[in-house]
């Protein structure tokens, strides 16, 4: 099931309800939604001078107009809703970070709580709030899980004021976007290094935007003077102080790493200028970081190397880890002993080559970048580069203490998973060493299987080339590593590079294999699946047909993969709306499970799981056209089939009992299936982790069945907290955080709020263009929720041309009977009602009535919604008898459907006595 298309709702209006389940088995585990108390004491809970911050740097000098300029920002009066927020960005050693944490020490007292949080490493700001709830909320944090603790952490900012939150080397500026949108009553402070697309995420791009330049002359030579007067205060070093700040450009941390080496060596200024060579340079590198911080580090390293060698290699080897913190044991298998380590780091220390973030050693990403263009450039021939090699093995013996090739230790896989995947994203990629990738392999498959795919997918990258480069880019481990590359790609939202990657691969596949090969007919199996994401579904249908007719001739009628590949062909067939040829294949593929043994040994249990999954898809096509009690009947089947071949507790059977609610949601008995849900979410509340993306799927289908039933204040809470999770943990432009971000839009529409709707509409739509692509469903489907967003506020004049736009190119994409053309053509005709184009809302609502009649039978719901909405049209031109016939009709066939109490029931049920009071009593009421 995945987020639902928005549609028109409320009185007088026709709610549509299109069913997102595709009838495909979809595991589905469960979410925490807090107790009463827990929000009551979120809410309750003070916090007293709270403060969580690295030591700010005692050297700080001038920036007090920088300072001066973020209080004014943070504590200016806003015109409007919105958190207040401060961006400071510019080039990477300005100093944007000691400004951040000077203007935190400063106002600290005008705060109840303060927080650092290191924002550029994948789930940081979760784990932030998580901790944020260990600290105010100590007892009951005790045996709360992450997810508990994020979502108190977020009720708890939602209630308070007079705090900061500060966000340390942003990379992303969407990650944020949750938090700025929904936390409002504080102030937010962001260093980055990006200048851009602020204003997406609802940042002013104009005052809160605050621009970080190197220090100017003045407060460069104050800076490099403080270090300096230590030892020497005399007038010809304070002139040569003055003349090296100007050729160190004025960078801070040039400056600070010149000053360290000056202290600790006792060089004179003018010696040290000598040695650095800028006399003779005329043009100094002030604009250019990277190499001015490049100088500096060769004549700092040449002294580091005579105070202890060891620190030079141990500075090398950190170079390719994570720079946001590497744990002190991993940094002692860096070195000979603990002892030379600790000597090592401190010797680094005073030279300002590293910092600490509390027991974790730091190294700056400018200093990482130099030290490893070096040593890439300076490296021997079939050598690693220095430091890569030491940096891997570190890594290998702490997570695979028994040896490379035995399993590794999951606890220390789970600790070290950043470092690993920031191992794998400075890979040299030149390189195969089979510990190494099947390291990175490990890591990845540890973040898939807690839902975070999007932060694996550089180590996939580094997996696939030294793969490629080792073994050759045809070898079957490669094409293998080439597929799961491309569905990495597909999982984490760009169907296009996926494709990209997919379709030279099956070329070579073939060649290798040939067409009937398991490896070919999974590579081709994805190229389809990724043709129907990006909405190419005729080409889907097009490839899993060939791909079914070579295993059929390779594997036999039978075999499991071939009837894997025809369940996936019907899937693809109910997108296009052809239900009748895909319950056609489902039935057909009942009558020919597979064995319970197949002939490539599967084991029988597993032939007898899928039998089970096909005849759960069967059961998803029945509710998709309205056979409701068929799909619950089979469901139930299914279900205690499933229990009695895996157990209650499988990820399968929870899969089909979350359908079988799915099926009672659609059905309208929303009691009965908002206690499935809550079933689910209980029994699976350890299953997979709390944000794992089949959790956040579960949450959201939750807020969709609160939202449909008339729980708004639930729902919305719902949605805001998937949003958060899904940006996290799946990224900002991922398909699903971009349907819940579409979702809180409904949600604030349903809670009658079309001011902060309408802006998160065009933002999905936005979103999903940059994305996606103008013509993907998805896009398509935000445009037509961005026209019914229009609609909902009487702006007809808009809504109708996009509702043009959107139906043109649907009938072009997905076909002129798919489920989401027909819902924009009932739209379509809705809008011209209200526009006052009666004629052209009668022709677009029969069409609609006769093709939905067709595709999903006389008695569905939305069938008889579109007749209700036909006569509303028959009101509107004052047919009041055509129009009481309808709503009639319409009425009873929903009763017998789906019950009095469905909301569509509700609906019409209103509009046919408001129909039959103005008939029998047609002057005009006040």
């Amino acid at each position: 099931m995945t987020s639902p298309t928005h549609h028109f709702s409320g009185a007088g209006q026709i709610a549509s309800f299109n069913s997102s389940n595709d009838g495909l088995m979809v595991t589905q585990v469960t979410t925490i939604v807090l107790p009463a108390e827990a929000l009551r004491s979120a809410a309750d809970t003070p916090a007293v001078d709270v403060v969580h911050l690295l030591r700010p740097n005692g050297r700080f000098t001038g920036r007090q107009r920088e300072l001066a300029a973020l209080r004014e920002v943070l504590s200016a009066e806003r015109a409007g809703p919105g958190a207040a927020t401060a961006v400071l960005h510019g080039l990477g050693g300005v100093g944007k970070s000691t400004l951040a944490r000077q203007y935190a020490q400063t106002f600290r007292t005008a705060y109840d709580l303060v927080w650092w949080i290191e924002a550029s490493s994948p789930g940081a700001v979760e784990e932030a709030l998580a901790e944020i709830a260990r600290r105010l909320n100590p007892v009951w944090a005790g045996t709360a899980q992450r997810p508990e603790l994020t979502a108190w952490a977020l009720a708890w900012f939602q209630h308070h004021t007079n705090w900061l939150l500060v966000y340390d080397n942003v990379e992303d500026p969407a990650l944020l976007a949750p938090y700025l949108g929904s936390l409002t009553g504080g102030h937010h402070l962001v260093t980055t290094r990006l200048a851009d697309d602020w204003d997406a995420i609802g940042v002013d791009s104009g005052d809160a935007l605050l621009a970080l330049d190197v220090l100017p002359q003045e407060q460069a030579a104050e800076l490099l003077w403080s270090w300096v007067c230590e030892w020497d205060g005399s007038d010809e070093a304070r002139w040569e102080v003055g003349q090296l700040a100007r050729e160190l450009g004025g960078l801070p941390l040039a400056l600070d790493q010149a000053g360290a080496y000056l202290r600790r060596t006792r060089t004179t200024v003018a010696a040290y200028r000598g040695r650095l060579g800028l006399q003779l340079s005329r043009t100094p590198a002030g604009r250019d970081p990277q190499l001015t911080v490049a100088r500096v580090w060769q004549v700092t390293l040449a002294a580091v190397a005579e105070d202890d060698p060891v620190a030079v290699d141990l500075l090398h080897a950190l170079a390719w880890l994570d720079a946001d913190g590497c744990p002190r044991d991993l940094v002692y298998r860096l070195a000979p002993d603990e002892i030379a380590a600790d000597d090592a780091l401190g010797v680094l220390h005073a030279y300002s080559m590293i910092g600490y973030a509390w027991r974790d050693v730091r190294v700056h990403r400018l200093v990482q970048g130099v030290l490893r263009a070096d040593a890439l450039a300076r490296r021997p021939a079939g050598a690693a580069p220095r430091g890569r090699h030491e940096a891997e093995q570190a890594l290998l013996r702490t997570v695979r203490p028994a040896g490379p090739d035995q399993d590794p230790d999951a606890a220390e896989l789970a600790r070290l998973v950043g470092q690993i995947r920031a191992l794998a994203a400075t890979d040299p990629r030149d390189g195969c060493d089979s510990a190494v990738f099947n390291l990175y392999a490990g890591a990845a498959l540890h973040l898939e299987a807690r839902g975070q795919t999007a932060w694996a997918l550089p180590l996939y990258e580094g997996y696939d080339a030294q793969i490629r480069h080792g073994l050759g880019p045809e070898h079957p481990l490669a094409l293998v590593a080439r597929s799961a590359l491309a569905r990495v790609h597909l999982a984490t939202g760009r169907p296009d590079r996926s494709i990209g990657i997919l379709g030279p691969l099956l070329e070579q596949s073939l060649r290798v294999h040939g067409p009937g090969h398991l490896t070919t007919l999974n590579i081709r199996s994805s190229l389809a699946s990724t043709h129907q994401a990006r909405g190419s579904v005729q080409q889907a249908v097009e490839e899993y047909e060939r791909a079914a007719d070579d295993s059929r001739v390779a594997l036999g009628p039978d075999h499991l993969r071939t009837l894997t590949l025809l369940s996936d062909l019907a899937g693809a067939h109910a997108a296009l709306g052809r239900f009748d040829r895909a319950i056609g294949i489902y039935e057909d593929l009942l009558g020919r499970a597979p064995a319970d043994t197949e002939p490539d040994g599967l084991p029988g249990p597993m032939a007898g799981l899928n039998g089970l999954r096909l005849r759960n898809n069967l059961a998803g096509a029945y509710e998709t056209v309205g056979r409701y009690r068929q799909s619950i009947a089979l469901y139930q089947e299914v279900l205690a089939d499933f229990e009695e071949l895996v157990g209650s507790e499988h990820p399968d059977t929870l899969s089909c009992l979350s359908n079988l609610g799915y099926a009672h949601h659609a059905a309208g008995d929303l009691e009965r299936a908002r206690e499935i849900y809550q079933d689910v979410l209980t029994r699976r509340a350890d299953a997979l982790g709390e944000e794992h993306p089949d959790t956040l799927l579960s949450r959201s289908n939750l807020a969709h069945l609160c939202l449909t039933s008339g729980d708004i204040a639930t729902g919305f809470d719902l949605c805001r907290t998937t949003l958060t999770q899904r940006t996290g943990v799946l990224g900002p432009e991922h398909p699903e955080t971009l349907s819940s971000l579409s979702m809180l839009a409904s949600a604030h529409d349903a809670a009658g709020e079309p001011e902060r709707a309408l802006p998160l509409f065009e933002e999905a739509l936005r979103l999903r263009r940059e994305v996606l692509g103008p013509h993907h469903p998805d896009t398509l489907r935000s445009a037509g929720n961005l026209a019914s967003a229009y609609h909902g506020r009487g702006e007809s004049a808009r809504a109708v041309p996009l509702f043009e736009t959107v139906l043109a190119e649907q009938e072009r994409v997905l076909g002129p009977e798919s489920r989401d053309t027909v819902l924009t053509r009932n739209n379509l005709g809705v809008a011209c009602r209200g526009a006052g184009d009666l004629e052209r809302a009668r022709s677009l609502l029969t069409t609609v009535l006769e093709q939905r009649a067709r595709l999903l039978g006389p008695d569905h719901p939305d069938t008889l919604g579109s007749r209700a909405a036909l006569a509303r049209v028959h009101e509107a031109a004052g047919d009041l008898t055509g129009a009481v016939e309808g709503y009639r009709a319409a009425l009873a066939g929903l009763t017998r459907a789906v019950g009095t109490d469905h909301p569509v029931s509700v609906v019409v049920a209103s509009l046919l006595a408001e129909a039959l009071r103005t008939r029998d009593d047609p002057r005009p009421r006040q």
